[in-house]
């Protein structure tokens, strides 16, 4: 979709030209443009009897909005944002749940078949940390649905009267294993990162057993080091002894 200006003019574009707002985004004139133009080419092309996506649907949300930009075209857009689901399984048991939502996806007639939906999509996963078949999709295309069966081998679903499509890998544990990974390492970085107390009072044992070791060697060296006198005062006695026995003998023997 070609417009007048350049996309990154009204909002900020990576060098992959990804851009992804969130509802609290602040709005300008060329924004709410983009925005309207590329949610009523969506609604048009999906058969839609309203437009899903729009400046007044998204402001003020917890939607996310993928974009997918090069210049002044906006090439592909991706909707996302939470809802409280009921489904219903083959036995009838029903079930509430709060899936992460595909609200709307839509790529460019024009640049279609060129890998953009499926660059669209990876962002949104890589970014949301998230598989494909832990999302809802609200009222799937027939090309959403071959989308996600090509790319993704998903197509195994049961049709739900809000016609959400849950694919049956949503209740496998796959993702619930993922996040278990994540917090074991986070843990792991903390452990890693910070001593314990028992290796912080070994290392204050050594510390001391190295003082001390030190301070004997100190000792003897400075024994070492003082003169026979000052260090062997019994030796200094016995000899002041005995030189006073001869010069005593010696006195005697001249008288």
């Amino acid at each position: 979709m070609q417009f007048n200006f350049l996309i990154s003019k009204c909002m900020s574009v990576n060098e992959n030209g990804m851009t992804i707002l969130n509802g609290s985004q602040l709005r300008n004139p060329q924004l709410d443009e983009v925005i309207t133009t590329m949610g009523e080419a969506s609604a048009k092309a999906q058969n839609l009897k309203q437009v899903i996506t729009s400046p007044s649907r998204f402001y003020q949300t917890d939607q996310k909005l993928y974009i997918k930009s090069e210049g002044k075209q906006c090439l592909g857009i991706l909707k996302i944002g939470k809802k409280n689901l009921f489904h219903r399984d083959l036995s009838g048991l029903v079930r509430e749940i709060q899936p992460l939502c595909v609200l709307d996806f839509y790529v460019h007639e024009s640049m279609q078949r060129r890998g953009i939906g499926k660059e669209l999509f990876e962002e949104m996963l890589r970014c949301e940390i998230i598989y494909p078949e832990k999302l809802a999709y609200d009222r799937p295309s027939p090309k959403l649905l071959g989308f996600l069966k090509k790319h993704y081998h998903l197509s195994n679903y049961i049709p739900q009267n809000n016609n959400f499509v849950i694919f049956s890998q949503y209740f496998d544990n796959r993702q619930q294993n993922i996040n278990l990974q994540l917090a074991s390492q986070n843990q792991q970085s903390q452990y890693s990162s910070t001593p314990s107390k028992i290796e912080q009072l070994g290392t204050l044992m050594s510390q001391m057993t190295i003082s001390s070791t030190q301070s004997k060697n100190q000792q003897q060296q400075f024994s070492k080091s003082q003169a026979p006198w000052a260090t062997d005062q019994k030796s200094q006695q016995n000899m002041y002894e005995t030189t006073t026995g001869l010069m005593s003998a010696q006195i005697q023997k001249k008288r």
